[in-house]
């Protein structure tokens, strides 16, 4: 099962994550995924998280890893579209001081630039 759809706009690479919660197994599933747009070449990613209600843990861990990836070849991963449990989470775990998180899709794609 594919949990996301992407697509590439410019240089920059549109995910759209089709679940609310993903448990270990998809996690892997979903780290082997990403990681397979990472080794095409992309290096600039928008996270639409609309479909995303509530950040677990694991849905955390997997976005910290996946832009640390990204970041260590000269990328970056940006969010979008966060509901205000998910938007409420990102500020309590402080990733709002390491990712950037916008209201909408065209305010990251304009915060890369473009």
């Amino acid at each position: 099962m594919k949990y996301f759809s992407n697509e590439q706009t410019g240089d920059i690479t549109v995910v759209r994550f089709r679940f609310n919660m993903v448990d270990l197994r998809q996690r892997e599933e979903l780290k082997k995924d990403l990681a397979g747009l990472l080794e095409s070449g992309n290096r600039k990613f928008i996270f639409n998280m609309s479909e995303i209600g509530f950040l677990s843990s694991l849905m955390i861990a997997t976005i910290i890893f996946f832009a640390k990836d990204v970041r260590s070849g000269q990328g970056d991963v940006k969010l979008c579209e966060l509901s205000d449990e998910a938007r409420n989470v990102f500020r309590i775990t402080r990733l709002d001081r390491v990712m950037e998180a916008y209201d909408t899709e065209r305010q990251a794609m304009e915060s890369f630039g473009g």
